[in-house]
């Protein structure tokens, strides 16, 4: 290929790298706060490795984009951030948060590769899957080192191929019903990992905002994502499965500034806008009619809220505007 600015960038290549250099630019600041707040030097380390990581990502996206004249995300700055203040969430916490955002980054760079068609920016994107997949193999290194990693439980081994024999394995709400298969617990349990950071996120700013509008924000998000839990984890008991902890704990009692609230609430929106994406994909491998009915109407729950995130993200000029088709209406 002679000249790669001659071929333009696709929607979905500029949709993934716009969106991309957005996170990796709120990300940044969370982890050098967090490096900061750790008092564990192996934490601080990985959250080292990260920030090279996410640096580095940002640097080619940046070229990228100026290349083809996109122009870059403002993103946050300095006055958005405190690192002098006291540790906000317990070095338990911050490693299960690092764990829970390269868990999503695999997901969000693996599905840039796939989307992309221009030389450099498959080579790039294959290049920021890689680098997710090393920091993933970091943090779950580390957390099983410090045996604070919680395994989903393991199945019994079958002791022969078995093929579906009755429609009743899709009954949910009637009849004879299954336990869940594998997938579907493996969903429900990456589900649930996602809500239990996001509670003890939005409940860590909502002690530290000094704002009561956004400071309500953050309790009724923690509200709607405990429900979600509930609702969730009863569908492990009835299954006898077990549930996995949260972190609520892990809060401190500072009451300090840490984060501004543009970026506290602009985590928030990027968060709930994951959580949908997780029961989207999930609902790809659902085949019990009660697991259907609860995901469908758990992403009614998490939308509505999501929307009220951005109208205040939107209302006060918080929200950049992501590149889109151009309006053709007379």
């Amino acid at each position: 290929m002679s000249n790669l600015n001659s071929i333009p960038l696709t929607s979905s290549e500029l949709g993934y790298l716009w969106t991309g250099y957005s996170i990796n630019e709120m990300s940044k600041w969370y982890l050098s706060v967090f490096r900061e707040q750790s008092s564990d030097e192996e934490i601080k380390n990985v959250y080292s490795f990260a920030i090279q990581n996410t640096s580095e990502m940002l640097l080619t996206r940046k070229e990228i984009l100026t290349n083809d004249r996109f122009p870059i995300p403002v993103g946050f700055s300095n006055t958005d951030i405190d690192e002098s203040s006291p540790p906000l969430f317990s070095n338990r916490f911050m490693l299960y948060y690092l764990h829970t955002a390269a868990q999503l980054g695999l997901e969000f760079h693996s599905r840039s590769v796939a989307l992309a068609t221009r030389e450099d920016v498959r080579k790039y994107n294959k290049s920021c899957l890689t680098s997710a997949i090393q920091l993933n193999e970091r943090v779950v290194d580390l957390l099983l080192n410090k045996g604070t990693y919680w395994r989903t439980p393991p199945l019994p081994t079958p002791s022969e191929p078995e093929d579906i024999q009755r429609t009743s394995y899709l009954n949910g709400w009637f009849g004879v019903t299954r336990p869940m298969n594998s997938m579907e617990m493996g969903n429900l349990y990456s589900i649930l990992n996602l809500l239990i950071m996001m509670e003890t996120l939005f409940m860590g700013f909502a002690q530290t905002s000094n704002h009561e509008e956004i400071t309500e924000l953050f309790h009724e998000g923690v509200k709607v994502v405990k429900k979600q839990y509930n609702v969730l984890a009863e569908l492990l008991k009835e299954e006898h499965l077990p549930i996995p902890p949260t972190y609520s704990a892990e809060i401190t009692d500072t009451k300090k500034r840490v984060f501004s609230d543009r970026i506290m609430v602009s985590h928030m929106a990027g968060l709930f806008g994951s959580l949908v994406s997780q029961y989207g994909f999930s609902l790809g491998s659902v085949m019990k009619h009660d697991l259907l009915a609860t995901y469908t109407l758990q992403i009614g729950k998490a939308g509505v809220f999501s929307e009220k995130v951005t109208k205040v993200l939107i209302e006060r000029e918080w929200l950049e505007k992501v590149p889109g088709a151009i309006s053709r209406k007379l």
